[in-house]
């Protein structure tokens, strides 16, 4: 079974990729959608605020490690993901720390499509989902697997790994708590058989 993983462009993604072995059965991609003009969106249409923008810049800037090598093979749009379909032929895609929304056009093409989030969904699903668990006093919670459709995080749940978030620790350490399991979710799904069982 041929997995296509698309992974974000930060130092969170760039430790999953030390640890993702590429192969014939693991292909993976960099989304590079991200940008200046997308955070501006998302600040004006309220789905980010200022505050949280500056926090998630400061821990990037933090982290130890580096984000994925420039030569991995990147996609921008979702024209651009077509075509990564087009020439790998996966039979899954899984995406981690990925900001592209992905449209009905690739939903269509029948290659199942699966994003891990790294909170509980749908509660929790979106961007800032982290603070809003702290906020809310929703310290116990999971990175999850789950289908992508034309909703963003509401589709089935089909695997999770448990964590809890730290009341007394600060934003930055509860991200990493919470992107460690989500790692280890992408790892545990990639490492065994887990997708050809979730996704028939």
């Amino acid at each position: 079974m041929k997995i296509l993983v698309i992974l974000g462009n930060d130092k969170i993604a760039g430790a999953a990729v030390q640890k993702t072995k590429a192969s014939e059965h693991v292909v993976i991609y960099i989304d590079r959608s991200t940008n200046l003009r997308r955070v501006i969106f998302l600040l004006k249409r309220g789905a980010l605020s200022l505050s949280l923008i500056i926090k998630m810049a400061i821990c990037e800037m933090m982290r130890d490690g580096s984000r994925p090598d420039s030569k991995l093979p990147g996609i921008n749009s979702n024209a651009d993901l077509l075509k990564a379909i087009e020439k790998n032929k996966p039979d899954r895609l899984i995406l981690f720390r990925a900001g592209l929304i992905v449209n009905k056009d690739v939903i269509d093409t029948g290659v199942p499509v699966l994003n891990i989030h790294a909170a509980t969904v749908p509660e929790y699903g979106g961007i800032g989902s982290i603070e809003r668990a702290i906020k809310d006093g929703a310290y116990e919670q999971n990175a999850s697997l789950h289908i992508v459709t034309s909703r963003i995080d509401e589709g089935e749940v089909v695997d999770k790994e448990m964590y809890r978030l730290n009341p007394t620790a600060s934003y930055c350490v509860n991200e990493s708590i919470a992107y460690r399991a989500a790692e280890r979710l992408l790892l545990r799904v990639l490492h065994g058989n887990l997708v050809q069982q979730l996704v028939k």
